[in-house]
């Protein structure tokens, strides 16, 4: 009988002490699932354009930013958004003209690990289009408008330095459908824990 009673007792106390462990454990590598990304690197342009095609410059650069929330699970959600400078058209006769267009995308973004530190990640939203004329003779003109069923697709790698940093790249590429745009970007990225 006592035999009995020590061994449920020695079971209880074992369980108790596992829980705890498993408890201190599970809230330990829980603290840190906000993460910040920020990333600059260069682009290119896959020209599509009809007027000016062979002075369009489509070697230009991004930058990227996006706020993701990472359980210990291979999916993370967040929000990202960046800068991305499509293309530059230099024109040389009627006073010099300048055409720079900008992507500034809002977009939902889910992201998969698979093997160690390789990810994939899709994001869709809208994006503000920006277009920026400078021409010496007619002066400076400025256009803003909507796109509203853009996506990027990510591959990337990261490595964690400590147990809040990340370093990593990214390739990125961003279709814009207003216009049919599409940009590739080699991004430079680097990560913060909360």
């Amino acid at each position: 009988m006592r035999f009995q009673a020590a061994l449920i007792l020695s079971f209880f106390v074992f369980m108790t002490i596992h829980s705890v462990a498993q408890l201190d454990s599970h809230l330990s590598s829980k603290r840190h699932r906000i993460a910040f990304y920020a990333g600059a690197g260069p682009n290119y342009y896959f020209n599509n354009l009809v007027l000016a095609r062979d002075q369009v410059n489509p070697f230009n650069y991004s930058f990227v930013g996006r706020f993701m929330w990472e359980p210990e699970h291979l999916l993370s959600l967040g929000l990202e958004s960046g800068y991305y400078c499509l293309y530059n058209v230099k024109q040389s006769g009627l006073g010099g003209a300048q055409i720079t267009n900008f992507a500034i995308p809002i977009q939902v973004v889910i992201s998969m690990k698979f093997l160690k530190s390789f990810y994939f990640g899709f994001a869709i939203g809208r994006s503000i289009i920006l277009n920026k004329v400078k021409n010496s003779n007619e002066g400076n003109f400025n256009a803003q408008s909507w796109s509203l069923a853009d996506f990027t697709e990510t591959l990337g790698y990261k490595v964690l330095l400590n147990e809040r940093m990340y370093l990593g790249g990214e390739f990125k590429f961003f279709y814009s459908s207003k216009l049919k745009d599409k940009n590739l970007a080699l991004v430079l990225l680097w990560g913060y824990r909360f």
